[in-house]
This record gives C-alpha cells, sequence and structure tokens, in this order.
C-alpha cells in the first residue's frame, strides 16, 4: 500500500509542475483590493463607485512588492490568472516597487490612447500608457494621495475609452475592403489587414474581410469572427489546464494528508501497545513483591494483601486480553487508526492509575514490615529514661504529678503491644507505635513545662506589681483618674488565675496548666492596653475639636461666599437654574448649624472632670464626617453657578464667530463669481438679532437661548456649506468642459485621418493595415507601466498577440 501511495504522489507531481508557482492573489469579490494597506474605507468607497463603469470594468489590486519580479510580468500571470477579458483592465500598484502597471486587451481603447499620446507629443504603445500614468497617476502618488491618483487615471481611461468607441464605429461604417492581400513576408506588426471593427488585426499572418477563420497559432485571421473564435478557444483551453492542475494538487494534497495522519497514527497506536506490555510486566513484578508475606501475615496486614493480590491478578488477566484484542487497522483507514487509538489510550490510563495506587499500598506494608522493629526497640528503650526524669521531677517539686504518671504507663503498654504484633501484622503494629511515639513526644514536653510554668508562678506577684506600676505611671501622665474603664478589674482577675492553676500544675495536667496561663497573660496585657488606649483617645479628642472649630470657620465663610454668588447669578440667570442649588446651599448650612450646638457637649465628655472619652471621640466622629459632606456639598454648588456662566460665555462666542464666517463664505463665492447664484442670508441677520436682543435682556432662560445659538449655528454652517457645494460644482463643470473640448478635438483628428485614409484606397484592397507592436508575445493585450520614484519610461512594456 505504502509503494502504491508513493508511486501516486511522484506522478502526481510530474503531472502538475505549475502547482508551487509564486503566488498569486486570489481575486476578491470586490474590485478593489488593498492588499498593500494603501487606502482607508473611504477611499475604497469611492474609487468602487468607479470601477464598474459604462464602457470597462476596472480591476484595482495594490500590493507591497512583486517578489523580486518585473512588475510588468508579474501584472501580465495576474490578468491570466484572473481570467479577465476585453472589457476588463487592471491596474496594479507595487508599493516598495514603486511600480504601476496598466493592462488591458482591447485594441479600441489601446487607439484611442495612442492619438491622446500624440496630441501629447508622445509615441504610440507602452509609451503612450506611461504618458497616461504620468499624467493622471504618478503627481498624485508622489504625494502619497494614492486615492486621487487612481481616481483620475480611471476617470481619464473611461473617457478616452468612449472616445475610441465612437471613432471606431465611424470607421467600421466607412467600408470595408474587399479582396485578399498577399501573405505577410515577416512577423510583427507589419502584416496585412483589412479595416473592420476600427482596430489592428493580423500579427503573423495574412487577413481577409469576411467572416474569416483562424488556423493554428500563427495562421491567417479575419477582422469579423475568426479572431474572435480563437480567442474564445484559447480563453477555454487555458481554463481547462487551471482546472486540471487545481485537481491534480487537491488529490495531491489530499493524498499527502492520508498517509502522513495514517503514518503518525500507527506509530502512536505502537507506543500506547508498548505501554499496555510495560503494564503487564509491572503488574507481574507487584503480584510477585507479595508473595513473602502470603500466607504468613495476619490481622490488618493479612487483609490488606490479600485484597491487593486479588486486584493485581484480576487486573493482569485484563491487561493480557487487552494486548491481544485488537488487529492494527491499514494505513489509510483514519477514522479506526482514531477509535483504536483512544480506546488503547483510555484503557492504558485506568490500568495505570489502578497500578499506581496498588504499588503505593505495597510500599506502605514494606515500609512497616522494613522499619517497625527499630521504631519499637527505640521506643522501649526511651520509656526508663522518661520514667526516671518523671520520678525526679517529683522529687524536685514535691509535686505528685499523677497525670503524667498515667501517661507514662499507658506508652509502656502501647510499645508492648507493638512488639507483639511486629512479625505477623506489621501494619497494626506500626499504628500502635505511631500512637507511640506521638504520647512520648507529649510527655517529653510536659516534663520540661512543669519547671517552665513552677518558676512563672513563683514570678507572678512581682509581675503582677510591676502592671499596676505601670497602669498607674499612664494614669498619671494623661489625667485618666476619672476615666470610665477600670484596668484594676483585669489586674484582679489574673491574681485569681494564679491560685486556680497551682492544682493542675501538681497533678501534672499540663494541658490545663498551659491554658490558664494565658488567659493570665491576656489579663495583664490587656490592662495595659486600655489604659494607653483612653491616654490616646484623649489626646486625639483635643486635637479634634480644634479641628472642628477651624473648619466651623472655613466652612462659614465658603457658605457666605456662595450666598454672594448666588445673589449676582440671581441677576443674570432665570430661577429655575438656580433653585435647587440655593436650596442645598440652605439645608447644609442649617445642619451645620445644628452640629455646632453639639460642640459644647463634646468638650464636657473629653474634660478630664468627666473622663468620657469614648463618647466624646463617637461625637466628635460624627461632626468631622458632617463637615467633609458639607464641603463636598459647597464645591458642587460652586461648580454649579460656574457651569452657567461657561454655558452663557459659549452662547457668547458662537453669536460672535457667526458673522465673521458668513463673510469669508461670501468673499469664497465672489472671487469665483458665484455671488448671485448664493442663497439669500437675511435669515442669518434676523436669527443673529434675535440672538442679540435675548442677551441684553437678563435673566437668561439658559436652554431657550442655546436653543437659539445651535439653529443659528446649523443656518451658518448650512450657508457655507452651500457656498463650498456651489464652488466645488463650477469646478467640476470646468473640468468636464475641458474634458468634452479634448474629446471633441480627438473627434475631429480623427475624422480627418479617415478622410485621408479613403482617399488613398483603391480597387482590389491593395489597402495594408496592422496594430502596432511594443512588446514581445503574440496577443491583442495592452500594458504599460510607470514609476512615481524619480519618473522614467523604461518600466514601460506591450504586445500584439494572436
Amino acid at each position: 500500500m505504502k509503494k502504491c501511495i508513493l508511486l501516486f504522489l511522484m506522478i502526481s507531481l510530474i503531472w502538475v509542475p505549475g502547482v508551487f508557482a509564486a503566488d498569486i492573489p486570489a481575486q476578491g469579490a470586490n474590485l478593489v483590493q488593498d492588499e498593500a494597506g494603501l487606502l482607508d474605507s473611504r477611499d475604497i468607497t469611492a474609487i468602487s463607485k468607479v470601477t464598474a463603469g459604462e464602457a470597462f470594468t476596472f480591476h484595482v489590486l495594490t500590493v507591497d512588492s512583486t517578489e523580486g519580479r518585473s512588475a510588468e510580468d508579474y501584472a501580465n500571470d495576474i490578468f491570466d490568472s484572473w481570467g479577465l477579458a476585453a472589457r476588463d483592465v487592471l491596474l496594479l500598484i507595487a508599493v516598495q516597487n514603486h511600480d504601476v502597471q496598466l493592462v488591458f486587451e482591447n485594441p479600441p481603447l489601446q487607439a484611442a490612447i495612442n492619438t491622446w499620446a500624440k496630441d501629447q507629443g508622445a509615441s504610440s504603445g507602452s509609451a503612450a500608457l506611461v504618458k497616461l500614468l504620468d499624467t493622471y497617476f504618478v503627481p498624485s502618488a508622489k504625494h502619497g494621495d494614492f486615492a486621487e491618483g487612481i481616481t483620475s487615471l480611471l476617470n481619464a481611461v473611461q473617457e478616452l475609452g468612449r472616445a475610441g468607441s465612437i471613432s471606431g464605429t465611424t470607421q467600421s461604417g466607412s467600408g470595408a475592403a474587399s479582396g485578399s492581400q498577399g501573405s505577410s513576408s515577416g512577423a510583427g506588426s507589419h502584416g496585412s489587414g483589412s479595416a473592420g471593427t476600427g482596430s489592428a488585426t493580423g500579427s503573423h499572418g495574412s487577413s481577409s474581410a469576411g467572416a474569416g477563420s483562424a488556423t493554428g497559432s500563427h495562421g491567417s485571421s479575419s477582422a469579423g469572427a475568426g479572431s474572435a473564435a480563437l480567442q474564445d478557444s484559447g480563453s477555454r483551453s487555458s481554463t481547462a489546464a487551471r482546472a486540471t492542475v487545481f485537481v491534480g494538487a487537491a488529490l495531491l494534497l489530499g493524498a499527502l494528508f492520508v498517509l502522513l495522519t495514517g503514518l503518525r497514527r500507527s506509530k502512536q497506536l505502537g507506543e500506547q501497545n508498548e505501554q499496555l506490555s510495560g503494564l503487564l510486566v509491572r503488574t507481574n513484578q507487584a503480584l510477585e513483591s507479595l508473595k513473602p508475606f502470603q500466607g504468613i501475615v495476619q490481622g490488618k496486614t493479612g487483609a490488606l494483601v490479600e485484597a491487593i493480590s486479588t486486584r493485581l491478578s484480576t487486573r493482569l488477566v485484563d491487561i493480557s486480553a487487552r494486548s491481544g484484542q485488537d488487529a492494527k487497522p491499514a494505513l489509510y483507514r483514519l477514522g479506526e487508526l482514531k477509535k483504536t487509538l483512544e480506546k488503547l489510550r483510555q484503557d492504558n490510563g485506568a490500568f495505570s492509575a489502578a497500578l499506581e495506587e496498588d504499588e503505593k499500598q505495597i510500599e506502605v506494608i514494606n515500609e512497616a514490615d522494613r522499619h517497625v522493629k527499630q521504631r519499637i526497640t527505640a521506643l522501649k528503650k526511651e520509656i526508663p529514661e522518661l520514667d526516671e526524669a518523671l520520678q525526679a521531677l517529683i522529687r524536685e517539686t514535691g509535686y505528685n504529678l499523677q497525670a503524667m504518671v498515667q501517661d507514662l504507663q499507658t506508652l509502656a503498654e502501647k510499645a508492648a503491644k507493638a512488639d507483639q504484633l511486629e512479625l505477623f501484622d506489621p501494619i497494626a503494629a506500626q499504628e500502635f507505635t505511631e500512637d507511640a511515639q506521638k504520647r512520648q513526644t507529649k510527655i517529653g514536653k510536659d516534663l520540661q513545662d512543669v519547671s517552665v510554668y513552677n518558676d512563672k508562678l513563683k514570678a507572678f506577684s512581682g509581675v503582677l506589681s510591676d502592671t499596676r506600676t505601670t497602669i498607674s505611671a499612664l494614669i498619671t501622665q494623661h489625667s485618666l483618674q476619672n476615666m470610665k474603664v477600670r484596668p484594676y478589674d483585669h489586674l484582679e482577675q489574673a491574681q485569681a488565675q494564679a491560685e486556680v492553676i497551682k492544682t493542675p500544675l501538681q497533678s501534672g495536667d499540663m494541658d490545663e496548666v498551659r491554658s490558664i496561663a494565658a488567659r493570665m497573660d491576656l489579663l495583664l496585657s490587656e490592662a495595659v492596653a486600655m489604659t494607653e488606649r483612653q491616654g490616646q483617645i484623649r489626646g486625639q479628642n483635643r486635637r479634634d475639636l480644634e479641628t472642628v472649630r477651624t473648619n466651623w470657620t472655613t466652612l462659614k465663610q465658603r457658605r457666605d461666599e456662595l450666598q454672594s454668588r448666588f445673589r449676582d447669578a440671581g441677576g443674570r440667570f432665570a430661577e429655575q437654574h438656580l433653585a435647587s442649588a440655593r436650596e442645598a446651599l440652605e439645608e447644609w448650612g442649617t445642619r451645620l448649624q445644628e452640629g455646632a450646638g453639639e460642640v459644647p457637649q463634646i468638650e464636657t465628655w473629653t474634660s478630664d472632670e468627666r473622663g468620657e472619652f469614648d463618647q466624646a471621640r463617637s461625637g466628635l466622629d460624627r461632626l468631622l464626617s458632617l463637615q467633609d459632606e458639607a464641603s463636598a456639598q459647597f464645591s458642587d454648588i460652586s461648580e454649579g453657578l460656574d457651569v452657567l456662566n461657561s454655558r452663557l460665555d459659549k452662547i457668547n462666542r458662537m453669536l460672535a464667530e457667526g458673522p465673521a464666517r458668513v463673510d469669508a463664505a461670501q468673499s469664497l463665492l465672489k472671487r469665483n463669481g458665484l455671488a448671485r447664484r448664493a442663497r439669500s442670508h437675511n435669515p442669518l441677520i434676523a436669527d443673529y438679532e434675535k440672538l442679540t436682543l435675548r442677551l441684553v435682556s437678563p435673566p437668561f432662560h439658559l436652554d431657550e437661548l442655546e436653543t437659539l445659538a445651535r439653529s443659528y449655528e446649523a443656518a451658518i454652517s448650512s450657508f457655507v456649506e452651500e457656498a463650498n457645494r456651489l464652488v466645488r460644482q463650477k469646478q467640476e463643470q470646468e473640468r468636464q468642459a475641458a474634458m468634452a473640448l479634448m474629446l471633441e478635438q480627438q473627434r475631429q483628428q480623427q475624422r480627418q485621418q479617415q478622410q485621408t485614409h479613403n482617399s488613398n484606397s483603391f480597387g482590389g484592397g491593395n489597402h495594408s493595415s496592422g496594430g502596432s507592436s511594443w512588446g514581445s508575445g503574440d496577443s491583442n493585450r495592452s500594458s504599460g507601466g510607470s514609476s512615481w520614484d524619480g519618473g522614467g519610461n523604461d518600466r514601460s512594456s506591450g504586445g500584439s498577440k494572436w
């Protein structure tokens, strides 16, 4: 199967030589394809209105570069790849190359451009196209205005195309040559032909008037239907060739995908099978590691070993069955390969997870079997040492420490039990050993803490006395003799706890001793902390009282200033603009007065005679918050008054700027001779006078004034825009008139040329005519290029084919 696929790939590579050619941009749905990002959306919309014209369909393409190829070849390849016809005109702009190419297959259009170029003093053919590009596109491109250059060029080609169409119709109606000419003696544009449609015909053969026929690529052709038939045949052949290439490329890519995907999945399937084999080996090894325990261990260990052995045996059978379950699908059966791979991955994951759990439990059994004996031996060795230390502590302190004696007896019993189970049930022995080690650690700590807390109890009276002295000093320092809190009550409670702690200390109940000692320490620290806090509150209250008094003065000044501003604003603005702000000012003024009445009471609370510092603190916090809110409200009211003034200033500014804008628009119309065509600006004068009259009669209703001002502004903007529109309209009319004059001149020249042509023709059709040749190849296609990076005509080329 692999050999067949490889053979097919080799044949496909030979059969489709052009699949990997240089990339040609795909033809999009829009006629304007801005691959280089030169245009914005408005430019694209404007150009799109010109591309689908009456005479031609323009295809505009911008690219960053031509990938190292000549712009002419690149443009011709795009023309072929897109399958463009005689009506189509391709405009290619290569940014990095600074090159522009114009390509089409339309002899009448080329003839019209040749005529125009001669009028401009240029040659025909590619030189005519270069002149056209240099005239309409390159100047705008040099200044970076590609949209203007493209639009100007397309409009010019449309106009020239219409002129060429009229000329061709005229020549066609003037008569056709009869008879036939001799065969051409050379290639190029000097073959013989007949007057037909007004375009050049016959590059390498002979032509005759009439229907004609075409044979071969260089045979005879007629000026009528023969040339068109040959072109249609070539187009169909080209389309069939491209379709063949695409089908071959698709088959090639499909075969490559199947081959590579099948090989990858087959490799992954092999890896999963290897993993399954590894799981089989690991399961068997796990079973072997349990054999030393089977038939010997009992109790918890025996039950655990039996359960693990049963699971491993069952899993061993399942893995063996799974290993030979599925045959490996063929490479090209991608669906079956994927399904088999996913199922095997799932099974391997389940087997691996279960095996890892059993291996962990086996390691627990091995760990217990290896180390439990050592732990029991160390434990039995330390028990006598603990007992000796306990007896020495009893003799030293005179305490019976009965709770610790009982804990030590329990420890000895658990160690003995673990020693009995060690051989036949190591798991149970390990559990007893772990519990015994925890008791051993606790007894050791309790033995140390007996001396620590015994010393602390003896020193407590001195600590209590020092704490009382500290509190007394704080009271004196901050004048707290009348404070409402009672730190000495905490000292009495701590002394009572010191009497309680003696009983558990003598019995050796060290957990209770630690708890009581912690309460004693907490009572002492709280007594000092509450005294310090009262001193801090007293000092903070005195500072905040001073702050409150200062704030009253500042807020009163701000309120008076706002009231003064309201009196001034009342003469300028309507009451509806001021009512809500005035009410807010009065409300907060009242609230501040009420708050000021609380200050004497707060001063009484915070005095040393009353000592109600916490209550005074609450009142001060409330007053400070009230003052902050009042300050924020005053700021909002002031900002509201500023907004009213700003709105009025804006209205005055709009009124002042209006006449200048109207005068500028009138001047523009006069310079262009359009003063009489503009509409009267008397309504603007009326709006101006109306708004001016309202602004000299306060109080002002700003909403009404803003409505009038917006209407006045809109009227001025409309007048200015109308003036600009009239100027643009005049300029466009002048441009159209100039273009019409140029077209009329071209028509006159063409009529003169036709008369000269008719006077020189005679009898048996001895008139010889032909299209100009300006490139290589055998086609009626015209192409030309130009550069906007310094100019130059060296990038132009063209040819006459067929």
